[in-house]
């Protein structure tokens, strides 16, 4: 049997403290994470965007339908002028010309073509020495009866005229040379006269 406490028992002591309100220690508030906020808000927007609608139909399921549907079709026509935008204002790159297109005569021979292509590489003018060895090739095939001369053809376009595969070596280069990124060289100059010898080599 155990002795009476004379101011009572602790336990129910220490109870009656836990229990006092004054004793607890305030709740920390958790603070919303940025993403919960976001979502909040778009779903205040929303429900005040939509609001009419509801109250127009009388029924939510198909006003929140209704309104997916046109926020659907909106963000489409954004996209798309988005797009066509960025495509208007994307710089592009301008074919890299050279003398070859400026200031030569229009009416220059192969031969003359030829020798200003020469003249080019041995300057170190690799970009010029290309765009006159092909420029002297289109006219060398003009002036010898195989295909005829047009300035709107495409390297394609001229490959699938002459359908040679020496000349397909010198359309690549040329391609390689006058709009890739790389540009041309001694080596691809050396090519494209190599080609150049072998597509107009005398029959």
């Amino acid at each position: 049997m155990s002795a009476a406490w004379p101011h009572g028992d602790p336990r129910a002591v220490a109870r009656s403290i836990l229990a006092d309100p004054r004793f607890h220690a305030p709740a920390e508030k958790s603070t919303p994470s940025w993403w919960s906020w976001l979502l909040d808000e778009l779903g205040k927007w929303w429900n005040r965007l939509w609001e009419p609608l509801r109250n127009a139909i009388g029924n939510e399921w198909l006003a929140h339908a209704i309104g997916i549907a046109v926020l659907v079709v909106v963000l489409t026509f954004l996209t798309f002028v988005i797009v066509r935008f960025a495509r208007g204002l994307r710089v592009r790159r301008p074919a890299r010309t050279s003398v070859t297109a400026s200031a030569l005569p229009a009416e220059a021979d192969a031969r003359t073509l030829f020798a200003l292509a020469l003249a080019a590489a041995a300057e170190g003018r690799h970009h010029d020495a290309a765009a006159l060895l092909w420029s002297s090739a289109l006219r060398a095939l003009d002036e010898r009866g195989r295909i005829r001369y047009d300035a709107a053809r495409t390297p394609g376009e001229w490959r699938r005229a002459v359908r040679d595969p020496a000349f397909d070596a010198l359309a690549r280069d040329a391609v390689i040379a006058l709009f890739g990124d790389r540009g041309a060289d001694a080596s691809l100059v050396a090519r494209m006269r190599d080609a150049y010898d072998r597509v107009l080599a005398p029959a």
